[in-house]
């Protein structure tokens, strides 16, 4: 990520995916990417704040 326009449209990605896992929650493949796409999209908030400092 070189800029914050990047980051914030990633982060934005990651949680519009993850938004969607979650409503599939009674699933266990939903269970597993809403999981997975919740700590990607922890790892890229994380990421995001750096960009700026």
């Amino acid at each position: 990520m070189n800029n914050k326009r990047d980051g914030a449209r990633m982060l934005s990605f990651g949680l519009a995916v993850f938004a969607i896992f979650a409503t599939q929650m009674k699933h266990p493949i939903g269970q597993l990417f809403s999981a997975l796409s919740g700590m990607l999209c922890l790892y890229w908030g994380i990421a995001y704040r750096k960009i700026g400092s």
